[in-house]
């Protein structure tokens, strides 16, 4: 199979997508072009006759970003999808087949020549090892690459890092991005989550608010119906990422948060929007942040039951804290974001206040499990 079109990459992308090195990376920051180098990369390396796959943190991170970006670079080349087993047809005979890392042992199986990580950052060491594992085709040694921003030293990223082949980029490296945007960025951001986001650095985050959560004991999937109810808890946001999840309880101070949205660029119609496919059929209680006057109106405009938060910050982290150490807090594996921000999420320097930055899940989560009052099951918030 021959690509014919031309595409303009720039220095670092370019030395990412040719570079023949079996593992290899492309870490950056927001904005960089990290996922459009994933795919010119798998595109260079479906040849016919191949196999490869490309992997997402959540289906549908795969759905909205990973898998958009592939299916536009390589839509010249595209005979044919498999939507039951989520795998396309290249000309030539290449199979490109997609897959979330959400549960990282259901990546086993193919044999592979390729395998593509994309926001490797939110995922789990597992899946770089289980895919690792894969790239054995034809008795080859195939190919596996990670496009991601950084998340942190404690991520297993960093540990590949010291050993494939890395290429790095800045936010302000990517000659296709607005000024204006960059500017409002460099301006938004501050401190180690703007070296971490726009410069991709590596970045050690010490004094963490949550030591009590261990991604091993609160991170795994449970039953929704084992619990009497849900609630959304929501932080607002357009250049920072809006946050909703949806959080189920019981009786007894347990709560599974099962469902995560985290977006930037998001119009306040968009929001709403969200908030209601997540309301469903019911009508759960929403916690928000009481700065956001705005979208208060707007959620109760669309006849949603929303509430301003109460309580003090250090209260509630400390009631959080307290849930964690007594495993009162269950998180899905899809939350990807939630879990990377709890891993990371620390206190500014000598005082007893956290830092702002990279927050946003953690808030949402925050707002709702630490209400003044318990939820009240209503009429048509639980049915099946």
């Amino acid at each position: 199979m021959e690509m014919k079109k031309e595409i303009d990459l720039y220095p670092q992308q370019f030395g990412f997508v040719t570079t023949e090195a079996n593992l290899s990376g492309f870490i950056a920051g927001i904005g960089a072009g990290k996922t459009f180098a994933g795919a010119v990369k798998a595109m260079m390396l479906a040849k016919p006759n191949t196999t490869g796959m490309i992997v997402a943190p959540t289906y549908r991170m795969l759905r909205d970003s990973t898998e958009y970006t592939f299916r536009e670079v390589a839509k010249d080349v595209i005979i044919d999808e498999i939507k039951t087993d989520a795998t396309y047809i290249l000309r030539g005979g290449g199979r490109v087949i997609m897959r979330s890392a959400h549960e990282p042992e259901n990546l086993r199986g193919p044999n592979l020549h390729w395998v593509w990580i994309d926001e490797g950052g939110l995922t789990r060491k597992s899946t770089w090892d289980i895919c690792l594992g894969r790239i054995r085709a034809q008795g080859q040694f195939g190919h596996i690459w990670v496009t991601t921003t950084p998340k942190g030293k404690r991520n297993w990223v960093y540990d590949v890092s010291q050993t494939a082949e890395i290429y790095r980029a800045t936010t302000f490296d990517n000659p296709h991005t607005a000024q204006e945007w960059k500017d409002i960025l460099l301006s938004s951001y501050e401190g180690q989550f703007k070296r971490q986001e726009l410069f991709a650095e590596f970045v050690a985050f010490e004094g963490l608010v949550y030591p009590q959560f261990d991604a091993s004991q609160h991170v795994k999937e449970m039953n929704p119906r084992n619990y009497i109810g849900f609630g959304l808890g929501t932080d607002e946001g357009y250049t920072n990422p809006a946050a909703i999840l949806k959080i189920y309880f019981d009786g007894d101070d347990n709560f599974y948060i099962a469902e995560e949205y985290y977006r930037t660029g998001k119009l306040q119609s968009e929001i709403v929007e969200e908030h209601l496919r997540m309301a469903g059929d019911h009508n759960p209680e929403i916690i928000a942040d009481s700065s956001a006057a705005g979208l208060i109106a707007a959620l109760r405009d669309a006849g949603l039951d929303v509430q301003p938060r109460t309580g003090g910050v250090l209260e509630g982290i400390k009631r959080m804290q307290e849930l964690f150490a007594k495993n009162k807090i269950i998180i899905d594996p899809q939350c990807v974001n939630l879990i990377a921000e709890l891993e990371s999420y620390s206190w500014k320097d000598g005082k007893d206040e956290p830092v702002k930055e990279f927050d946003h899940a953690a808030d949402s989560a925050r707002y709702y499990i630490t209400r003044k009052k318990k939820p009240a099951l209503k009429a048509r918030q639980w049915r099946y």
